[in-house]
């Protein structure tokens, strides 16, 4: 005995083993460093993404709600006569210190066609007192960068939207123009109503999405994607919102601080459960080494020394199969069987997809090879095409001649559709008695002149069929379906409409080509005699 080749075996164990383990702990931390780090990032990402939407969405319903008020407003017919002069109590019925606090207004101007100032409301932002003014002067002077803005973007054309204006207080301004309430007539002028973006406003809107939001404005135009900083537990956000009201390039940057603890601690514990994998990786290991040793190694070694005392040939380690002892046994056992069942297999797959007299797919091997055709059709939008052939007066054929010679008759029309199918690179098989069908991945018009060709074969063959009506020899009956690809293309669908097909070369004669048309289209198709 060789006291060396089982620790050799033990040492090849041990270095595959190891060699597996240092693979797989690489393999996961690759797998950390690229892809789960990477995605848990990802996720972290768009989660703050997804607030800064939230935030965005907040900011623009807020210019919406404010639009759709200055357009309740300009759409009423007190307003359309107020700015024509007609309703000089207007302001007194509708406007209070109450009602802009309420409806957080700052001001609201009303402006003529020509964009004259018409009339001026707003509440004071450094003294907090309202006040009303027909001219942006004197006590009504801090309104004047805003009308003045107002009065570009009517001669602009700016108006009837929403825009953010940029002057010292930063403001969300919408306009109008003045119409009656049906909208009829021509617009005597126009309303814009400005709502400040303050601390309060802001308040206002981080009770309404529960974050802390603040705003600044940027002298640059506003770039595409969001900005990022990141500072242990926060992390700060930025997204930039084009603003106009400015002659130089100016963008709003709403800013969003959110707390990181969550994704912190997920990181965390992946990396926790990183390192058990990895522990729990060796002592598996470990455990393998153990058990090879005592259920392996140790019987392999006892094995060896038994067939070195019974044994009369040298063992041979590269042809297990012709070792004489129980290991070579066994394997020229195994050796012996797996080839039987293979052999067995093949015989029973032929079995369950070709039919027994002609040699010919069934309709099981037929019907999986549709289904393939029609979802590589869909997908890749190829053509397919079936057929389905009948022996025209099989039934006479039997009842005079019998069914042996009908069976022999069959098995000469399958030799000779397997030839063709082989030839022709299509896919025939038998789906009833007398009864063929043919897949062939091709357009309409081809598919119908091999459908000629297939007719030309048989009659080629000449075979006897004196009490046939059609022809003293054998003749087919055949119809083709191709329907055009959509949501009804289906397997079941084209062996319906190659059916019907089939029934109207039946109900021409027989011993005829129908190519399926729908009825409202329906075409004659000339029989095989005349190809198209």
């Amino acid at each position: 005995m060789n006291p060396r080749t089982p620790r050799s075996l033990r040492f090849r164990f041990f270095a595959a083993l190891s060699g597996l383990l240092i693979g797989a702990i690489t393999a996961l931390a690759a797998i950390s460093i690229w892809l789960i780090f990477p995605a848990l990032q990802e996720e972290e990402r768009a989660t703050i993404k997804r607030e800064l939407d939230r935030v965005e969405r907040s900011f623009q319903l807020d210019q919406q709600q404010l639009h759709a008020q200055v357009r309740d407003w300009a759409h009423w017919d007190d307003t359309y006569q107020f700015v024509q002069g007609n309703y000089p109590r207007y302001a007194d019925v509708n406007f209070s210190q109450e009602m802009f606090e309420n409806m957080r207004y700052q001001l609201m101007a009303f402006f003529t066609r020509n964009g004259d100032v018409h009339f001026l409301a707003g509440i004071n932002p450094a003294t907090g007192s309202y006040q009303t003014c027909h001219t942006p002067a004197d006590i009504c002077s801090w309104m004047a960068p805003w009308v003045n803005s107002m009065q570009a973007a009517i001669k602009e054309n700016r108006t009837d939207q929403t825009n953010i204006y940029p002057d010292n207080p930063l403001a969300a301004v919408a306009s109008s123009p003045i119409l009656l309430t049906d909208k009829s007539g021509i617009s005597p002028g126009w309303l814009f109503k400005t709502r400040t973006l303050n601390n309060e406003w802001l308040r206002f809107l981080e009770d309404y999405t529960g974050l802390s939001i603040n705003l600044s404005v940027s002298n640059q135009a506003a770039p595409l994607n969001d900005t990022f900083s990141f500072s242990g537990n926060t992390v700060v956000a930025e997204r930039y919102l084009p603003i106009s009201g400015s002659t130089a390039p100016a963008s709003l940057a709403v800013g969003v601080e959110l707390d990181r603890t969550s994704y912190l601690t997920s990181l965390a514990t992946f990396r926790y459960v990183l390192l058990w994998t990895a522990g729990l990786m060796i002592a598996v290991i470990v455990i393998v080494l153990l058990l090879l040793e005592k259920i392996v190694l140790k019987p392999l070694r006892l094995l060896t020394q038994f067939t070195q005392q019974v044994g009369t040939q040298e063992i041979n380690h590269d042809k297990l199969t012709n070792r004489n002892d129980e290991i070579g046994l066994l394997a020229r056992t195994f050796e012996q069987q797996f080839t039987r069942q293979r052999q067995l297999n093949e015989k029973l797959s032929i079995l369950s997809t070709h039919d027994p007299l002609t040699g010919l797919p069934n309709r099981r091997l037929f019907d999986q090879e549709l289904q393939r055709a029609v979802e590589q059709a869909i997908a890749h939008h190829t053509p397919v095409a079936v057929m389905m052939l009948d022996i025209d007066h099989f039934k006479l054929f039997n009842d005079h001649y019998g069914h042996p010679k009908g069976d022999h008759c069959l098995a000469t029309v399958g030799a000779t559709l397997q030839a063709f199918a082989e030839n022709n690179d299509v896919l025939i098989a038998r789906t009833g008695g007398e009864e063929f069908s043919v897949l062939a991945e091709m357009p309409a018009d081809q598919a119908h002149r091999l459908a000629n060709a297939i007719n030309a074969e048989i009659d080629a063959l000449n075979y006897p069929h004196n009490f046939s009506p059609v022809a003293p020899h054998l003749t087919f009956s055949i119809g083709i379906s191709a329907l055009e690809i959509n949501e009804h293309f289906t397997p079941t669908a084209l062996m319906s409409t190659a059916d019907q097909a089939l029934y109207e070369a039946k109900k021409a004669g027989r011993h005829q080509v129908r190519l399926y048309a729908p009825p409202l289209v329906k075409e004659t198709i000339s029989t095989h005699n005349t190809p198209p």
